[in-house]
């Protein structure tokens, strides 16, 4: 049996007010690995296809229809059941990087073949989890996934196509690219045989997530800045997350998906991500180019006809939502979904439905830009007689987390870049080969620093982050003055928090680490405090040797932290 190190953390309150450590507590870096770079490992198509051949066998097999009719009726095949309302300039939009195409051509290969199940991989946060959205099957995922098995039927003995939903509440790009490796587990024990190891498609949904700080070493705010002090290590985790992915899964197609939120002055990582998107030719889809240009339009049109309580009349409702006569859609003011509607009350779920919608008026309030004329309760009476609320059909109980509407959207928008990038290959507009690695990287000082970065060797965490959770728990006779606690009515982001105002309260854990002469460890510890002025703490990083029982400590770190986040402790 090999011989374990041991390490023991502990923390200890020295503040006034209590101190409160949220999500992950200790992560720990493996830096003695080595990688190459090998630019010839991704160049290679595995099929021995060439680009001409391929595009033949997307070609539909029929002498009596024009081939451009056909690609195109395909195409509608496949999203006949698109929101009515979205139009082709929406559709464009939503395109914001086209990339390489090669391995989305791949998947809609895999799925005209019905010879195996397709896997699709969606990462992200609360927006990906479908926060707020009932029932579970109104969440992009399971409608991506509904959508492959309804349109692509597989035998019953090869199984279903899946959707493997990986997101978790507040994980951003830097808590993904620390946790790669418990990624490429849990995958392992869930990918289908016939996979050979690689899901067909990861979605990286990050965008909003990224500019709140949750696993970087960054305040924790909204930003409403794009290029804040600090930017630059969000940049990084994208491109540790994007470089990773694309060497450890050469087949699979990896893509973005940017969301946005409803408050004006909160930033996104949208364009950080573009940068990184491009310089590695991944494709990316913008769920936010898609609605919030019609959601500004709509704004500025509410507030001519009510600067107070953006409001409209009765007379500003659409015969059938502004679109044909067959559509059973409601909109006033702009056609549906760009339009005002009612709210759809039974899709939110039961914990956040006493709160209803919220109307435009809130999320203009909240977004701080108008101070003082703003009536926006109807519950207080200020909604003007007459006059209707404008509920943004694509959101509902908050300013960040789509609808129901909106979760249909994203599924559309996924299904559009497939779907288009089939038909773009059916046609010979282009023909897809694979794509290479670039000759350097983006922000970080080498690929040696990618790969290290991408190699974290044990993750702990008191809250689960993506799919597999390696807990971390205190020795049970080192808690003094903590207890475990979560300020969210769903209990999701649970922490340890200290109790007492006088200080002196402490808790320590204890990590089993491989013990290996040739390998060093680089102990992160990231703490999170909710909020300012809380006191400072002390923490201590001890090495015990091989073995705790009967050795004497070999090494102690301390540092004294008066910060949200604070991070190495070495």
């Amino acid at each position: 049996m090999p011989t374990t190190a041991r390490r023991r953390s502990g923390l200890r309150s020295q503040g006034f007010i209590p101190v409160t450590f949220f999500g992950s507590l200790l992560i720990l870096l493996l830096c003695a690995t080595i990688y190459t770079h090998n630019l010839a490992s991704l160049t290679t198509d595995c099929s021995g296809a060439t680009a001409e051949s391929r595009i033949q066998q997307l070609r539909p097999l029929s002498n009596n229809v024009n081939l451009d009719d056909a690609c195109d009726t395909e195409y509608k095949r496949l999203t006949h059941k698109q929101t009515p309302g979205i139009t082709k300039d929406d559709l464009a939009r939503s395109q914001a990087h086209l990339g390489n195409r090669f391995r989305l051509t791949e998947v809609m290969k895999a799925l005209t073949a019905r010879k195996r199940p397709v896997t699709i991989v969606v990462a992200g946060g609360s927006i990906s989890l479908g926060h707020g959205v009932t029932p579970d099957s109104a969440r992009y995922a399971e409608r991506l996934e509904s959508w492959m098995n309804q349109e692509y039927p597989l035998a019953p003995s090869l199984g279903h196509h899946r959707v493997l939903n990986v997101a978790a509440h507040g994980a951003d790009m830097c808590a993904m690219a620390k946790r790669l490796n418990v990624l490429y587990s849990d995958l392992g024990s869930k990918l289908p045989k016939s996979s050979n190891d690689e899901p067909d498609l990861i979605i990286l949904e990050f965008a909003v997530n990224d500019y709140q700080g949750q696993d970087h070493l960054i305040t924790v705010d909204s930003k409403t800045t794009v290029f804040f002090d600090g930017f630059q290590d969000l940049v990084l985790c994208a491109e540790v997350v994007t470089y990773a992915l694309l060497k450890r899964y050469q087949n699979s197609a990896i893509s973005f998906l940017e969301f946005q939120t409803a408050i004006a002055t909160r930033k996104t990582g949208a364009l950080l991500h573009m940068g990184v998107a491009q310089h590695y030719d991944v494709p990316v889809i913008s769920y936010a180019e898609t609605m919030f240009p019609g959601f500004y339009r709509l704004k500025a049109e509410l507030e001519k006809e009510d600067d107070k309580s953006y409001t409209f009349p009765q007379d500003r409702w659409l015969a059938n939502g502004g679109l044909d006569q067959s559509s059973n859609v409601t909109s006033g003011v702009f056609s549906y979904p760009h339009g005002c509607s009612r709210c759809e009350a039974h899709h939110i779920i039961e914990q956040f439905r006493y709160g209803g919608c919220k109307s435009m008026c809130t999320f203009v309030e909240r977004s701080g830009i108008i101070h003082g004329r703003l009536k926006c309760s109807s519950k207080q009476g200020q909604i003007p007689e007459g006059r209707n609320e404008c509920f943004v059909p694509f959101l509902a109980h908050d300013a960040i987390h789509p609808s129901a509407l909106g979760h249909q959207i994203a599924k559309d928008l996924v299904v559009h870049t497939l779907a288009s990038a089939e038909r773009s290959a059916c046609k010979g507009e282009s023909a897809p080969s694979r794509e290479v690695l670039p000759l350097t990287t983006f922000v970080a000082n080498s690929f040696r620093e990618l790969d290290t970065r991408a190699n974290w060797l044990v993750v702990y965490d008191v809250a689960r982050i993506f799919s597999r959770w390696d807990k971390m728990n205190p020795v049970a006779s080192s808690v003094q003055g903590f207890r475990l606690y979560a300020d969210d009515k769903l209990k999701q982001r649970p922490g340890w928090i200290a109790t007492s105002p006088e200080g002196s309260s402490s808790i320590t854990f204890v990590l089993d680490l491989p013990a290996d002469v040739n390998s060093c460890y680089t102990v992160y510890l990231a703490i999170l405090r909710s909020y300012k002025g809380m006191g400072t703490f002390t923490v201590q990083v001890r090495d015990f040797g091989e073995n705790r029982e009967g050795q004497p400590k070999r090494v102690t770190t301390k540092d004294n932290i008066d910060g949200l986040w604070s991070s190495p402790i070495r």
